[in-house]
């Protein structure tokens, strides 16, 4: 499967990254949760009063917990991946802590970036001191030491703090290639005052009758060729530049990275892109970008405050505040996914003319006291309408249906809608007694909270689902 270039991706980069093509990108830049222990890396709390998922993400990749230890015993049981002496390694050094968790997260995402690249592309990995170090092995181990480049440190200047050590005021760049012929566009540095006096402004080459001896030509002369420390200013809290977004990095260190590591045309991954340096970067100089960040937020800020281009946004919502925007955006994916929280339901490819049935599913077991094992289902992205509520429990009826699901984006809390549904009565299974109409929302989906629902079969293979809450978060 192929991306579309220049479009922004909801949701977990490894999700998207592993549906697509080998070799279909000149340049990677990332700038993913650092596992430092304070809390600048988080963005912002949800809006609507749940837990962000940009919050959840940066706190989950350092913690030790299920997750990383399903990560690890991937790794560990695949003697093939690249990583998998390298975290086999650090799991005897470190053992079951924070910091393996987050090289597992980060491994597991590396190796999809490997094979992202085209034969000619680069990787450039923003991180600090407190895990540089342990990425550069994994970089290693996937990349191939002979592949790396640089370690490129950020120096910047900021207020100070009182400490017993010394300043911290550096970030760490890991630059590696997939291959001898990478993409390289030298950059120089201005030459310094004694340089310019010394050669009077010319340029110093090698003599090409020698090879040994260096001459000066009549030439004025580009300076020197960029060194891997770099002094640049972070963004000043009253520039016009920073977006209030705690970890933005200054557009002109994403300009000289990309104009050094691709060519006009050439297409610029960003898998953690948050508030969209370089999708801003690649846009100015020409090249084309696929940006992919996990919260709804960051994206939305791209889109509105950073780049007006109308550009097109995919992915699955992390998060209420992101279901929100892709119900405003695109009311059908809505729909589509919304069905899909339930288990058991498939969404209707008739999105127009649909008859007001948005998904469809089957009871596994006929009911006691009624003769169809029919289950619908409707989504509706926009504010409750009770008139839309009693239009779908005519077609629950008019189809005959045993058990039907209205689904809304917040809870519905009307006293009308709640009669309507009670009056609309109930089905049998055994003991057990099921309403035939249900209120549930995607704010309960997001709270973990279901409707009491009878058992369903798979609506692609037909089986009985056994939990029927698997697969849904």
């Amino acid at each position: 499967m192929s991306f579309s270039t220049n479009t922004l991706y909801y949701g977990d980069c490894l999700d998207w990254m592993e549906q697509w093509d080998d070799q279909s990108v000149d340049l990677i830049y990332l700038d993913p949760p650092f596992n430092s222990k304070s809390q600048y890396n988080i963005l912002f709390g949800n809006r609507s009063g749940g837990v962000d998922a940009q919050y959840r993400a940066f706190n989950d990749t350092w913690a030790w917990d299920e997750g990383a230890a399903d990560r690890l015993a991937r790794i560990d049981n695949a003697v093939a991946h690249p990583a998998h002496k390298a975290i086999s390694g650090f799991h005897t050094m470190l053992g079951k802590c924070g910091m393996l968790g987050y090289l597992t997260y980060m491994a597991e995402r590396l190796v999809h970036m490997r094979r992202l690249l085209k034969p000619t592309g680069s990787i450039y990995l923003h991180c600090d001191p407190t895990a540089s170090h342990y990425l550069k092995v994994v970089m290693d181990a996937i990349f191939g030491s002979l592949h790396f480049r640089n370690e490129i440190i950020w120096s910047y200047r900021r207020w100070p703090s009182k400490s017993s050590y010394y300043q911290t005021m550096h970030d760490v760049i890991l630059f590696y290639v997939v291959g001898s012929g990478h993409t390289f566009n030298v950059d120089y540095e201005p030459a310094s005052d004694s340089y310019l006096k010394r050669f009077k402004g010319k340029t110093q080459v090698l003599d090409p009758e020698t090879r040994t001896r260096k001459i000066t030509v009549d030439k004025p002369t580009k300076g020197l060729a960029r060194r891997d420390v770099w002094e640049l200013s972070i963004i000043a809290g009253s520039s016009k530049e920073r977006l209030g977004y705690p970890t933005q990095k200054p557009l002109a260190l994403l300009d000289r990275i990309i104009a050094a590591s691709s060519n006009p045309g050439d297409i610029v991954l960003d898998p953690f892109c948050g508030c969209g340096t370089a999708i801003e970067s690649a846009h100015n100089l020409g090249r084309k970008f696929v940006g992919i960040d996990i919260s709804a937020f960051a994206v939305d800020l791209i889109r509105n405050k950073r780049l007006d281009l109308g550009i097109p946004v995919k992915g699955i919502p992390a998060d209420l505040y992101s279901a929100k925007l892709l119900a405003k955006d695109s009311p059908f994916n809505f729909e589509s996914w919304a069905v899909t929280r339930l288990p058991g339901f498939a969404p209707n490819t008739k999105q127009v003319g649909d008859g007001g049935v948005d998904g469809k599913g089957k009871i596994a077991v006929k009911p006691d006291n009624f003769q169809s094992r029919l289950a619908l289902a409707q989504a509706k992205g926009g504010k409750f309408n009770l008139s839309s509520l009693r239009d779908f429990l005519h077609v629950t009826k008019r189809d005959n249906a045993a058990f039907g699901c209205y689904i809304s984006l917040n809870d519905v809390r009307s006293e009308a809608a709640a009669r309507e549904v009670a009056e609309f009565g109930k089905f049998q299974i055994g003991a057990t007694e099921y309403s035939r109409m249900n209120l549930w929302s995607i704010e309960n989906y997001f709270d973990n909270r279901y409707p009491p629902m009878p058992p369903m079969l798979d609506p692609y293979n037909g089986k009985k689902i056994r939990d029927k809450l698997a697969n849904h978060r």
